[in-house]
């Protein structure tokens, strides 16, 4: 798979999508998963379904995360993805894509397939880390005053439309797939989507955007069924300033 600003790279069983300008430390880097890292500086993430870490490597801090399956297949197969397109890859070109129209996605830096047999794999992608971000569930979880509280929601729906109004849309749009960092300016809110997982191009989208929001609200009444962290009226909040959209840059 061509990317344009990536190059491709083979050694073995192993294929990698590498940005370019980011090849001399970032090669060694995700080479390194045959020895699970061991060489390097790293601490696990929670996010995601688990084995994401973040690693220091030649002064910059990536996010990598494997991929892992959900549901019941995850019992027999884990990690392990059958199919000549792998999930990274596509990935990897989405979100690259996405973030070059200015969609508010994570910045992705590249991804590693190992192939097992030919069209049985597993796979990584490596992200940029965005120091002082949490996700939206960890942010909550401190109780947050209500004026900012109220910014971030409108925040919130507010990049929810603009990834759908430049062509995007999030396959598992939940509170743990959504960073939130606040700086120390009042008005200073920033939201990103992450771990977009198979694709998030409407060119094959499957639902109406609106199906994110209903899969973004039936999120926080799993992860918090009697309203506590975030409550009606804040979903309703989300809403709101969706239909209200906000101009692109």
């Amino acid at each position: 798979m061509l990317v344009p600003g990536f190059d491709f790279v083979r050694h073995l069983s192993t294929a990698m999508l590498l940005r370019s300008d980011l090849r001399s430390w970032l090669l060694p880097l995700l080479e390194a998963w045959q020895d699970n890292w061991a060489e390097y500086e790293t601490r696990a993430l929670t996010a995601g379904r688990g084995g994401t870490r973040l690693v220091r490597a030649a002064g910059h801090e990536v996010v990598v995360r494997p991929y892992r399956r959900g549901g019941l297949v995850a019992r027999l197969l884990h990690d392990t993805y059958i199919g000549r397109q792998p999930r990274p890859f596509r990935e990897l070109k989405t979100l690259d894509a996405l973030r070059r129209r200015g969609a508010p996605v994570i910045e992705v830096y590249g991804a590693a397939v190992h192939w097992l047999l030919p069209g049985c794999y597993r796979g990584w992608l490596a992200t940029r880390y965005r120091a002082g971000s949490r996700t939206l569930w960890e942010w909550f979880a401190d109780a947050p005053p209500s004026p900012l509280r109220a910014r971030v929601l409108t925040e919130v729906g507010y990049a929810a439309r603009r990834l759908h109004d430049l062509g995007g849309w999030h396959p598992d749009l939940n509170l743990n797939n959504i960073l939130v960092a606040t700086g120390a300016a009042s008005d200073a809110i920033e939201v990103t989507f992450i771990d977009f997982d198979m694709t998030g191009s409407a060119q094959h989208l499957p639902r109406t955007p609106h199906a994110d929001l209903a899969r973004f609200e039936r999120s926080a009444r799993k992860l918090d069924p009697a309203g506590m962290r975030l409550t009606a009226a804040d979903l309703d909040a989300v809403r709101v300033a969706y239909a209200a959209g906000a101009p692109c840059a």
